[in-house]
């Protein structure tokens, strides 16, 4: 394939692209309705009223033991091709990986001394 039959075919993409971002813009304009009565605007569609307070808060600690559980699994991610590949890597990835491994291992010492991961009411 020439570089000039690439530039077609790569124009031809695009315009399609074009035309269905537009396309979908001129639908999602046109079918939008914004009639709200009663009982849509309400919180309940069941026919009474609610008992209690439909939003609670919610504890920032789940989002935070999240967001570690996702560290985590990141790191197993990194983990898993290294010990299967640990013989064949140079010296410079084994020191950029144990680099990583040790920030991780003093990111998990930090949180644990600032009392993060506790769940007590302290």
């Amino acid at each position: 394939m020439t570089k000039l039959e690439l530039a077609y075919v790569l124009d031809y993409i695009g315009l399609c692209f074009l035309l269905c971002l537009a396309l979908l813009s001129v639908v999602s304009f046109g079918t939008y309705r914004t009639k709200m009565d009663r009982e849509k605007v309400s919180p309940y569609e069941c026919g009474f009223l609610p008992f209690s307070e439909s939003r609670y808060p919610f504890e920032v600690q789940f989002y935070i033991i999240a967001i570690i559980f996702l560290l985590f699994d990141i790191e197993v991610l990194y983990l898993i091709p290294l010990l299967s590949s640990l013989l064949l890597l140079n010296n410079i990835v084994l020191i950029n990986v144990f680099l990583f491994f040790f920030l991780i291992m003093v990111g998990v010492i930090y949180e644990i001394s600032r009392n993060i991961i506790c769940f007590s009411d302290n």
